[in-house]
């Protein structure tokens, strides 16, 4: 996700784990604890998935998931790197962290169009890989550990996907949306109200939606899901998230 307003300042310190497309991808120490929150949830959901499965068949299950999923993550992040390359505007670092990873660029004073098409490549490696997930998921017979796998990349895409394009301020929606107005003449603080006001509107109605559900008593995990990503957009619209 195009998230950063670094310009010409210097980029965040943490552990080079590797470059892609020429990419520097930094580590934190916050993001450690991710891979095994991730493979904790996901062992959760594999018991949830089928009941009938040992805890050491839930584990393992959770253990072959986790870099699958979280590969949705990262490799949306890094998917930017193509999009900036192609926009003539290069990335200059990823970043993994407590957070979303983020994508940070010294430079960017470009034109909107520019910002817009290096915000486009996470979009579309998402939904690239959510399609050929969803085709594994048809190929793998019932009941398969690779049917498992295939519902956790197509999970993980899907729901990137749809946070990448909602209207929020630190993310690709955000940014294609802000930038898009400035291009048909708003100027830029014009165009982060507008932003921030999205994603006030669409938090309250998250929010509204998760409540309706835990009142009614049904789907109070996806209830919960709502919830939590309309506080999460209520935080950004407010700014308490960057």
């Amino acid at each position: 996700m195009e998230t950063s307003n670094w310009e010409k300042s210097p980029l965040p310190q943490g552990t080079l784990l590797y470059r892609f497309n020429g990419v520097p991808v930094v580590a934190q120490p916050g993001f450690w604890p991710i891979p095994f929150l991730l493979t904790g949830f996901l062992v959760w959901a594999a018991g949830r998935r089928k009941p009938e499965r040992s805890w050491l068949q839930r584990l393992g299950a959770g253990l072959l998931a986790m870099p699958v999923a979280l590969f949705a993550d990262v490799g949306h992040a890094m998917a930017h790197t193509i999009s900036a390359r192609l926009a003539g505007a290069p990335m200059d670092e990823v970043l993994l962290s407590s957070q979303m990873p983020r994508t940070l660029y010294q430079n960017n004073a470009v034109p909107p169009r520019t910002h817009m098409t290096r915000a486009l490549g996470g979009p579309v490696f998402s939904l690239t890989c959510a399609t050929l997930s969803l085709l594994w998921s048809r190929l793998s017979p019932q009941g398969s550990l690779s049917r498992d796998l295939a519902v956790a990349s197509l999970a993980g895409h899907s729901f990137i996907l749809v946070g990448s394009l909602a209207p929020l301020p630190m993310v690709d929606g955000g940014t294609i949306l802000k930038w898009k107005l400035v291009e048909d003449g708003q100027s830029p603080e014009q165009a982060d109200r507008v932003v921030r006001n999205s994603s006030l509107f669409l938090g309250a109605a998250l929010l509204g939606a998760g409540a309706l559900l835990g009142l009614l008593g049904k789907r109070k995990v996806v209830g919960g899901l709502l919830a939590a990503g309309g506080a999460a957009s209520v935080a950004a619209g407010r700014g308490w998230l960057k």
